[in-house]
């Protein structure tokens, strides 16, 4: 029924239509409205008649009815992946339960490995994955990489019904893009989709990260950081770190580090910063992490570079990273402690240090420029660097000693970031003296070779290779990138030696080569690396302008650093391997090239003394 209105007239239930396309009030009015009987125009109305609703309990049936659905489509996808499935496998693996956790009750039993999915149907964030790729990376890349509390991130993975709404989002998908290419171990991507998904992964952190500053936005930078560096992609890693040390910066980590929180919003003796507390001893302990990474990254990736860096200055008294005991404790145990119970020494604690503390005299001496033609110069130089590497070898005994005593503590398992600490302290005296141990082209004669400065960069190689024929190989291809710029520099300078002073390429050259293979298992930084060195030792025996290695390589003058740009673009235009046949210089005979064997196997870690030439069979294989 239409209607009534309060002078008894009779109301259409909508508007005109002629007063709607004019966009003028109507009230309305039958037969004719007010503005269609001023216009002296007949009304248009339409009736409409009400559409009748659903019918009792047709909602329900159609849900039951979408569930049996839904449970036949699962039943279905059980039943094609179950052949492949290894029960065993399953039933012995907690990390596999606790990856599926969330999955269906139909496919409960089977293994995330296992799954079988198209690319267009692959989810790197969904629940099931990102327990996959969460766990590999507490597994693989949290012990020497530590900013992210463990107990904490896997509750909220496992409890967050939208992890989309979490702040720490931005968190899983850093993980996920450092992990998808080496971690997720279906077979139902190929290695170019790993890599789109983990290019595309970073592409949106970046983003985010730019648009909205947290300290979960600085971690996630901080992450993506270890996928550019291991792809030997440096300057777009310290693009990331550059951005990490501007975030940090605004958080006030600095702040909260050298002055203990003391300046957070209260009086204080230096210019109080309105920012909120940390609200927890796990918030807190992570910014103290986020920021000394930051400065760890910036410090230990560009050992041996004279560019004019803007490294922080040493900060003595700032608050250090916690003891890795205390924080792998949940959150619920942590409570317990107080603030200032919180500081004990750690591996990484001494690793942080080394990369703050000691590494900043070598950046400042290194920056310093010579007249590599003045005597004095020469001698003052030669002062100057033998006091930083004193230092050096007094913080050396004191981290034996801390390191010997967390060790005894930890029942003597490994750890990751005392093979970090002692490999860059080597990394760090092969760069102070590589430049004044062999005079620059065309000073030779007049200046000569400073044999001290030689016998340093030995020893320092030499304490890599001794210390790498510890470490199993499992151990050596989940490490830390940075890692690889010490095995490399180490390799370099025996290769260069040996060449411009005419003698044999020492046999500790074969176990540096094939730890650089083993790290290129992950990283293909390292394989670019083991490519330049297996050239350089093919080359041995040629004049240097016969290589087809850039002239930089064999000038000492140039940091790694320097010549990286070179290296990549000379790997990337070479056609694989053809340099290891000699098919670049005809007059190489291949029964005289000197080249590691990279399967010694037993012998290398038994360290005997075993011959590394190769057959002809061999070369063209490599």
């Amino acid at each position: 029924m239409d209607e009534t209105g309060s002078d008894g007239r009779r109301l259409s239930k909508t508007v005109c239509l002629l007063c709607r396309q004019r966009k003028v009030r109507c009230n309305r009015r039958l037969p004719r409205c007010e503005s269609c009987l001023r216009s002296n125009v007949e009304c248009q109305y339409i009736e409409i008649k009400n559409k009748p609703g659903l019918r009792a309990g047709y909602v329900s049936a159609l849900e039951e009815r979408l569930a049996r659905l839904e449970s036949e489509v699962q039943q279905l996808k059980a039943d094609r992946v179950a052949p492949a499935v290894d029960i065993a496998s399953v039933r012995g693996s907690a990390s596999s339960d606790q990856s599926i956790r969330d999955a269906p009750d139909s496919i409960a039993h089977v293994s995330p490995r296992s799954l079988r999915c198209s690319p267009s149907e692959f989810d790197p964030l969904s629940a099931v994955i990102l327990g996959e790729l969460c766990s590999a990376w507490f597994e693989k890349y949290h012990p020497w990489f530590p900013i992210l509390h463990q107990s904490t991130l896997l509750e909220v993975l496992q409890s967050t019904p939208v992890l989309s709404n979490t702040v720490h989002y931005i968190v899983f998908k850093a993980i996920a893009a450092v992990t998808i290419p080496h971690s997720y171990h279906s077979d139902s991507l190929t290695n170019d989709q790993r890599r789109q998904w983990s290019d595309d992964l970073r592409s949106q952190v970046v983003m985010e990260a730019i648009s909205q500053l947290s300290l979960q936005s600085l971690q996630a930078v901080l992450i993506l950081t270890i996928k550019d560096y291991g792809t030997g992609r440096l300057s777009e890693f310290w693009n990331l770190v550059a951005l990490a040390k501007r975030m940090g910066t605004q958080l006030g980590l600095r702040d909260l580090v050298a002055n203990h929180c003391d300046n957070y919003n209260q009086v204080s003796t230096l210019p109080p910063r309105m920012l909120p507390l940390p609200v927890s001893l796990v918030n807190r302990e992570e910014k103290i992490r986020a920021y000394w990474m930051t400065e760890v990254l910036d410090g230990s990736s560009t050992v041996g570079a004279a560019w004019n860096l803007n490294i922080s200055r040493p900060d003595h008294t700032g608050l250090l990273p916690c003891s890795d005991t205390v924080w792998a404790f949940p959150e619920g145990v942590l409570s317990a402690w107080s603030f200032g119970d919180f500081e004990m020494p750690s591996a990484y604690s001494l690793y942080v240090m080394l990369a703050t503390n000691e590494l900043f005299h070598v950046h400042r001496f290194l920056q310093q420029s010579y007249d590599t033609q003045s005597a004095t110069e020469r001698v003052r130089w030669q002062n100057e660097c033998k006091s930083v590497d004193e230092r050096l070898i007094t913080w050396r005994g004191q981290f034996a000693e801390a390191a010997s005593r967390i060790s005894t503590e930890n029942g003597d398992s490994y750890d990751p970031n005392v093979i970090m600490t002692r490999c860059t302290l080597d990394l760090a005296t092969i760069s102070l003296y590589q430049r004044l141990a062999l005079p620059p082209s065309g000073l030779e004669e007049a200046q000569g070779p400073w044999y001290h400065a030689i016998q340093r960069c030995l020893d320092s190689c030499d304490s890599i290779t001794n210390l790498l024929r510890g470490v199993q190989d499992t151990h050596l291809e989940n490490i830390s990138p940075l890692m690889i710029s010490s095995i490399f520099v180490a390799s370099r300078f025996f290769l260069v030696h040996a060449k411009l002073l005419n003698v044999e390429i020492p046999r500790n050259l074969d176990l540096l080569v094939y730890s650089l293979k083993t790290c290129g298992l992950r990283w293909p930084y390292a394989r670019r690396l083991e490519k330049v060195i297996r050239t350089a030792t093919a080359d041995h025996k040629l004049p240097t302008s016969m290589s087809s290695l850039p002239v930089q390589f064999y000038d000492l003058q140039y940091s790694y650093l320097d010549i990286d740009e070179a290296l990549r673009v000379w790997a990337e235009g070479l056609e694989p391997w053809m340099h290891l046949a000699g098919l670049e210089h005809p007059a190489l005979d291949q029964a005289s090239i000197l080249m590691p064997n990279v399967n010694l196997g037993a012998n290398l870690g038994a360290g005997e003394d075993v011959a590394f030439m190769p057959d002809a069979a061999q070369l063209a294989t490599a």
